[in-house]
């Protein structure tokens, strides 16, 4: 057995990686259909005759009571995710997302429908929390971001599906308008529950554990090798002594707020930044309540305004396809800071057309929108989710990563709860506003921001590693991060640490179990 190359659903090497971000983006997708599909619901006559015509505060809370239920199933996730693997609170994600989608769908009032966005918001939490941990530590390092890339392209997918899925039902009479756009959330946890438990658990998890035998499958199925192959033995080695530094310190909650002997809090708050920067780009502006936007703000019919937001998705999915060619080559930083500059000034043009206010120019508003939507796939959207499991030590990952959700999900609340009556009260001086933080946000990238793509997980840690007994700060860190010469000596350096630990230990060589029993574990 020892010699089998192992397996997961017949699947092994770079096949298996894709199986790992097609399951996993499933909660991708559920996270843009809810965006998408409430969105065309902020504009339909029997939505809102069924909840007593809200006006614009109650029906911006209720698009965003989702990501305040997503934010508490994040900071769940923050408290007990360590004791949990990746697969079952992904899947327990969705079970729960699918319980609120069918409170929902059965709602006659507007505190039912508001606790099945709770609900829902919550298990999304929860899924979106742990996904891209999951995916880092399962993907190989020369193409973590293209792999997140693609994963992301699902989310905008969800979008699609939402948008055409509401101009379609917009045309029967009736509640079936939102009850089935409602329900259809249950048939993507389906799907990931029937495929997620017969995919790999991640090694860096289970090694974490102390289940070695087992995370030596697992990576060797993820790297289509054999289990006792000189370059999987390599890995293990560097996870495990990753693992054996980080153990010397203590493990807690709130280690997140410490040093921690890997600059643990400034590493958390990057992450945490990452989340408020793109939120507070506008992105969900458009995400949440295109519809709206188009109607209120540019002043286009129901109709015009869903079929605009629907071909705005169209164009957005379009777009995401560029970053699975560019994210790993051109790098983190210079993406976040391309991206940010492309979406500011495409909002100080939005507020310059909505304020003069003529026709032709609100359709060169839309126009601008939908190349804002560019700028934020190119620069954002799959850069920031793989960016956090990337710059977070092992110890910190679920912790921190969960964190950076809670962040991402606060902000998703601020900026959907205010739009409505800031677009209602402001105008285009709404769109000031998220231009000038697009702005800001150029240098903050520049200046705090440390490259990690294409790097292993574990050399992030010796970048932010003591130099000459004093801790870097995080400017000698950006700057040594962009440094191909000292990052070669990084890579070069943990080789040799893993290798003179490995040796050291004298750990006993894991018993691998049989390729089958481990598979099915």
């Amino acid at each position: 057995m020892a010699g089998k190359s192992p397996t997961f659903l017949g699947l092994k090497g770079q096949p298996l990686v894709y199986a790992v971000v097609a399951c996993s983006s499933f909660g991708f997708l559920l996270f843009g259909y809810d965006l998408g599909f409430m969105g065309g619901l902020t504009t339909a006559p029997v939505f809102l005759d069924q909840f007593g015509n809200p006006n614009a505060s109650l029906l911006g809370f209720l698009v965003s009571s989702y990501e305040v239920g997503a934010m508490i199933g994040a900071l769940f996730v923050f408290t007990l995710g360590d004791r949990f693997g990746r697969r079952p609170i992904n899947i327990a994600g969705a079970i729960i997302v699918a319980i609120g989608a069918a409170i929902q769908t059965s709602s006659f009032g507007i505190a039912q429908f508001l606790v099945g966005r709770l609900v829902a918001g919550f298990g999304l939490g929860m899924m979106t929390t742990v996904i891209p941990v999951w995916l880092a530590e399962c993907s190989m390092p020369r193409n973590r971001g293209r792999m997140m890339a693609m994963q992301l392209s699902n989310l905008i997918m969800g979008l699609i599906i939402a948008n055409w899925v509401d101009y379609g039902m917009s045309f029967y009479a009736g509640s079936i308008q939102w009850r089935f756009s409602a329900a259809l959330q249950i048939a993507f946890c389906l799907i990931v529950c029937c495929f997620m438990p017969w995919l790999p658990e991640s090694p860096r998890y289970l090694a974490n554990v102390g289940r070695i035998a087992e995370a030596t499958i697992s990576l060797a199925a993820l790297r289509g090798d054999h289990p006792d192959n000189e370059a999987i033995a390599t890995e293990m080695k560097e996870i495990r002594y990753a693992i054996e530094i980080e153990a010397e310190e203590q493990g807690s909650w709130s280690d997140v707020f410490k040093d921690g002997g890997v600059s643990g809090f400034t590493r958390v708050s990057i992450a945490f930044s990452a989340n408020f920067f793109q939120q507070l780009s506008g992105v969900n502006v458009m995400s949440s309540l295109g519809p709206y936007i188009f109607q209120e703000s540019i002043g286009m019919s129901r109709y015009d305004a869903l079929l605009v937001s629907g071909g705005l998705q169209v164009f957005y999915f379009l777009s995401s396809l560029i970053p699975w060619i560019v994210v790993d080559k051109a790098g983190r930083r210079r993406l976040f800071m391309i991206g940010s500059l492309g979406m500011g000034i495409c909002m100080m043009l939005s507020a310059i057309f909505v304020g003069i206010g003529t026709k032709g120019l609100g359709y060169a508003a839309a126009v601008v929108l939908y190349l804002f939507q560019t700028f934020f796939t190119l620069g954002w959207q799959s850069n920031m989710w793989i960016y956090p499991s990337e710059l977070l030590p092992l110890k910190l990952r679920i912790r921190g990563g969960a964190l950076a959700v809670v962040s991402q999900w606060l902000w998703t609340f601020l900026v959907v709860e205010i739009t409505p009556p800031m677009i209602t009260n402001i105008g285009y001086k709404s769109y000031i506003v998220f231009a000038v933080i697009n702005f800001v946000t150029v240098p903050v990238v520049y200046f705090f921001y440390p490259e990690t793509a294409r790097l292993p997980l574990e050399a992030v840690d010796l970048l932010f590693a003591d130099r000459n007994g004093q801790r870097p700060s995080i400017f000698q860190v950006v700057r040594d991060s962009k440094d191909p010469v000292f990052m070669a000596e990084v890579n070069a350096t943990l080789e040799e640490r893993a290798r003179s630990s490995a040796e050291h230990a004298e750990m006993k060589k894991p018993v691998v179990k049989g390729v089958e029993d481990v598979a099915k574990v």
